[in-house]
């Protein structure tokens, strides 16, 4: 008799842990289906980078092109943006500006020379501030050097203006980085001065010009190079 319960049990216990075994294919499908979805934020260019508070992020749509003396809508061949990447081929010669004229500002971005551009030792680019007047090759104006030996240097882009400078080229040789890596610049423009700042460090000042408002631009100077997060504040004060 107890060797007939104990076989009962055993079949019982059995038949438990078969029930309670893995789930079939079938099973596993109903359940992710029971499971509810979550929805995810969508990924916007402003969620890429960081956008300090009373700033704004500039894209490509913000910014028409000039070429040459020629006034043209941005093509998408010279100057195209992918994933908050605005791309520029180096050709042909010139440069594209805000909608927007600015006096007093800060402006901040990222750019880098792509690592094909280490066949040339000295890829060039730069910043215009205070564009005025005929849109042309080189129009008048101040700019911050992008160029790779000259980074974040300030100078005059018209023979009009004698503009007043100091430089450290010693602290451009410490932070600047390598061809290929993103740097990062600061400019702050007030009442027509300028200062800039290179990957957290000051690099040049200039005293007051003529100039103390207009268009702000990025050029288009014969080599590839790659811009983002181009972020701008108005200032008040």
């Amino acid at each position: 008799m107890k060797t007939q319960l104990s076989f009962v049990l055993l079949m019982l216990l059995t038949c438990l842990l078969s029930a309670c075994g893995k789930p079939t294919e079938e099973q596993k499908k109903e359940a992710l289906n029971e499971v509810p979805a979550i929805d995810e934020p969508e990924k916007t260019i402003e969620s890429l980078f960081e956008v300090e508070d009373g700033f704004t992020l500039l894209h490509l749509k913000d910014f028409e092109e000039f070429a040459g003396k020629s006034k043209e809508p941005v093509s998408g061949k010279n100057w195209t943006e992918k994933d908050g990447i605005i791309s520029c081929q180096g050709q042909p010669r010139g440069y594209i500006y805000t909608r927007v004229a600015l006096g007093n500002c800060t402006v901040r971005l990222e750019y880098r020379f792509p690592e094909s551009a280490e066949k040339n030792a000295d890829p060039n680019t730069g910043f215009l501030f205070y564009i005025t007047g005929e849109n042309r090759v080189w129009p008048k104006c101040l700019e911050v050097q992008g160029k790779y030996s000259e980074m974040a240097h300030i100078k005059s882009n018209s023979k009009d203006i004698t503009l007043e400078v100091t430089d450290n080229p010693e602290a451009r040789e410490k932070v600047r980085r390598p061809i290929g890596e993103w740097n990062a610049i600061e400019v702050v423009c007030k009442d027509g001065a300028l200062t800039s700042v290179l990957n957290g460090t000051e690099i040049a000042t200039s005293k007051p010009s003529e100039l103390k408002d207009g268009f702000f631009g990025l050029q288009s100077e014969g080599n590839p190079v790659e811009f983002r997060n181009i972020r701008i504040q108005e200032l008040t004060d």
